[in-house]
């Protein structure tokens, strides 16, 4: 079976992106520029008053060669499901950065690319990455989040953007107990070619990773594969890059993670195991 490269299955599938919501840091440029005024509106924004890094996360679905219904009549069997996780970069001049991981039906690969953004008075605006045909509308929420929907043809899956508020990670910074909770999917297909919804069947996992500050973590999970429920517990592994971008792996169920810290008590995450997708989050436990 012919293997698909990471840039083939990205100009097969676009990206349809989903971000989690947490909290900017205060007095930005956004802030201001999207505080609510004294009639219930928001001040006007700027292409300056986006600036900075917002972290990304996706759990979405896409058609092949982006090709969708012009009519509301299609059935999910059509699509394949997508997750990204990553970081956007806005320049505050009109460009924005992005490197995120990708996967499509279980096929995951990094994607790094350069676009550029527009922002209206209203607050509203749009981003466009040419090389892989992306395109996003967006709207400011408030002074917590940005509104982000795919514009492309055959794409699904709307969310939010968030400012990155940590620097200079080391494995000690995200010691302690997380709480972790996803919706995903698996298949056991073959892959690559990227299999249909349909060839998918539903996971859904909370509980505990423990971090030990010094690259080990522990899970603790409840788990439901395939609608069977039971209980699941392994070690692994964890390593931690300076811009606060993570990786985790786990040996016994051949599992790994791509994680991105928005601050030192929430991050999102993403499996990137082929065969199977998934984007949720790991927040620190507080008792």
């Amino acid at each position: 079976m012919k293997r698909h490269s990471g840039r083939g299955v990205a100009a097969v599938y676009g990206v349809a992106v989903v971000a989690l919501a947490s909290s900017p840091i205060p007095g930005t440029p956004l802030i201001r520029s999207a505080s609510a005024d004294t009639d219930g509106g928001t001040a006007a924004c700027t292409v300056a008053s986006l600036r900075g890094g917002y972290v990304v996360s996706v759990n979405g679905f896409a058609t092949p060669n982006g090709q969708g219904d012009t009519s509301p009549n299609g059935t999910l069997s059509e699509f394949t499901p997508v997750m990204e996780i990553g970081t956007f970069a806005f320049n505050g001049t009109g460009t924005v950065s992005r490197a995120v991981t990708v996967s499509v039906g279980g096929i995951p690969f990094p994607v790094n690319d350069i676009g550029t953004y527009v922002t209206n008075a209203g607050c509203s605006g749009s981003i466009a990455f040419s090389t892989n045909s992306d395109t996003f509308n967006f709207n400011v929420v408030d002074e917590d989040s940005i509104a982000i929907v795919p514009m492309r043809l055959g794409q699904s899956g709307a969310g939010t953007l968030t400012r990155q508020r940590i620097r200079d990670c080391s494995a000690e910074t995200f010691r302690g107990t997380y709480v972790f909770s996803v919706n995903g999917l698996g298949t056991g297909l073959p892959v690559p070619p990227p299999p249909p919804t349909d060839g998918f069947f539903p996971v859904s996992v909370v509980g505990t990773w423990v971090f030990n500050g010094k690259g080990g973590v522990t899970r603790s999970l409840s788990l439901s594969y395939d609608g069977y429920p039971f209980p699941y517990s392994d070690t692994g592994t964890y390593q931690v890059n300076s811009n606060c971008t993570l990786s985790a792996y786990f040996p016994s169920d051949t599992e790994a993670f791509q994680i991105i810290a928005i601050d030192a008590n929430r991050l999102v995450e993403g499996v990137v195991t082929a065969g199977r997708a998934g984007a949720g989050t790991l927040v620190r436990q507080r008792r």
